[in-house]
């Protein structure tokens, strides 16, 4: 692997779903000389650290790219590490991927014009590994993020990384603290764990910024895409927005729980969607909730919040207050200028690629979002011209705009190829003008309707569906493809 030198062409940093989605299509644009570097000893990135009961705030649709489908409506970090095993084995990338190998320090070398990366492999062994193009997908979000508190010690506090078992809650008073995808994963798990045990404990949800969840699953989420193809993106959010709205402010007015509805109304734009959580809803009388304050001090197992209410006798504190971010991507340093670009300028134009970073935090589907950068990035390097316009690219995908959901992202890469004479020729072999708006249409329809699920950007439309409900496979049609022909 590599050439004549020892150079290979590109080195993916990070194992998560961003990087294999990276070295997936790499390999099915015949780009071999590739290795994937993760530095544990499994794939998954922030997915293989985070306890197997959490929640994922996509929908299960959501990872159902390339020819992938799921029933399922609810799906946990497990599901996600499975369907990441999936696509590796499924396109035969194991051979591009190194395990257990700790990037720790990296250098541009003009003497050799490649990328020079210092990397532990195990066992206190020690390489160097050279590459003409390096692609950082070490995430966003790796580092529980833990604020500090005045405590004593009296009251026992763990991370929601830290928790395996529930047993810990069963008949206790229990803190939770944060409002955001963990802290509701937190208090269900406290109800349902307290609803097991026959004797119910106390919860207490403390919630300095009350976010938004639909408290209702969604569970066909087809039609809103079909809207952003059919209406454009700046339509379609506003019908969006309206209809999410006025469902989320009906389903809690019901439960007569308005208190719990966010001051901010929700946009698509600037908010995520996190759908599910009724449970939360259901029971809500065995949830005694403090919005808009903090931890102030733990005294005595006394818990003090900022308003000065003290809730007396507790047993344990669970901390829903997610995860930070590195202060290096993968031993990188001196690029802080360039973390949130989605690609680098100036001297390192065209060798270093910093993959999603910038769209994880979308309001849409970080499995789509990495998926189509990847196609675009993969096309547009193997161009030394296109390569020169990655700026622009890199300029109409981040901030100062809204966030950015899938279709987002297709409808900006489309209008700066029909806007750009050197990217309009790759970009519309990737979406053909108009014809690709109507293929997703006629694909959603067609799972929609035959699978009950639904499948983004197929590389064959009708030929092969896998399933990702378990370890079986399903083929679709009447090609009856191997799947190992995928790779």
């Amino acid at each position: 692997m590599g050439d004549e030198s020892g150079i290979l062409d590109a080195v993916i940093v990070g194992g998560g779903l961003g990087g294999v989605m990276m070295l997936a299509e790499a390999v099915q644009q015949r780009c071999t000389s590739i290795l994937l570097l993760e530095r544990a000893e499994s794939l998954g990135g922030l997915w293989s650290r985070v306890p197997a009961w959490q929640t994922i705030q996509n929908h299960p649709l959501d990872f159902c790219i390339q020819g992938f489908t799921t029933r399922k409506t609810v799906w946990h970090a497990s599901d996600v590490l499975h369907s990441i095993d999936e696509y590796v084995r499924v396109q035969n990338l194991q051979p591009f991927i190194r395990c257990g190998h700790d990037v720790f320090g990296s250098a541009w070398s003009d003497e050799e014009a490649c990328w020079v990366l210092q990397v532990h492999s195990g066992g206190g062994r020690y390489e160097e590994i050279r590459c003409r193009k390096l692609v950082l997908c070490t995430g966003r979000h790796a580092t529980p993020l833990v604020p500090p508190i005045d405590t004593d010690g009296s009251v026992p506090i763990a991370h929601s990384s830290q928790i395996q078992r529930w047993q810990e809650a069963w008949g206790k008073k229990v803190v939770v603290v944060g409002g955001g995808a963990s802290g509701l994963d937190l208090c269900v798990n406290v109800l349902r764990s307290q609803e097991c045990d026959g004797e119910h404990g106390q919860l207490h949800w403390v919630v300095r910024s009350p976010r938004f969840f639909s408290g209702s699953e969604l569970r066909c989420l087809w039609p809103m895409t079909i809207l952003q193809l059919l209406l454009g993106t700046t339509t379609s959010t506003r019908i969006l927005n309206a209809a999410i709205n006025a469902h989320t402010w009906c389903t809690f007015w019901w439960w007569g729980l308005l208190s719990w509805m966010p001051s901010r109304r929700f946009d698509l734009r600037d908010t995520q969607y996190v759908p599910g959580r009724s449970y939360l809803l259901r029971n809500s009388r065995r949830i005694c909730r403090h919005a808009g304050v903090g931890i102030d001090t733990i005294r005595g197992r006394t818990v003090t919040l900022t308003d000065g209410t003290a809730i007396h006798d507790a047993d344990l504190m669970l901390l829903g207050t997610g995860y930070a971010r590195p202060a290096h991507p993968a031993g990188v340093g001196n690029l802080d200028g360039l973390y949130l670009k989605t690609c680098a300028s100036g001297e390192h134009l065209g060798r270093l690629f910093l993959v999603g970073e910038e769209l994880l935090d979308t309001t849409g589907t970080a499995p789509a979002v990495y998926h189509i950068l990847s196609r675009v990035f993969w096309t547009l390097m193997r161009d030394e011209n296109c390569l020169q316009q990655l700026p622009l690219l890199n300029a109409a995908l981040s901030r100062p705009r809204g966030n950015l959901n899938n279709m987002d992202v297709v409808n900006v890469v489309v209008a700066l190829g029909t806007a750009n004479s050197v990217l309009r020729a790759p970009i519309r072999r990737l979406f053909p003008l108009f014809t690709w708006r109507i293929r997703l249409c006629c694909t959603f329809i067609y799972y929609a309707f035959l699978y009950r699920t639904t499948v983004l950007f197929p590389d064959r439309v009708l030929g092969l569906s896998i399933c990702l409900d378990g370890a079986g496979l399903r083929a679709a049609g009447r090609a009856g493809i191997d799947p190992a022909l995928r790779a």
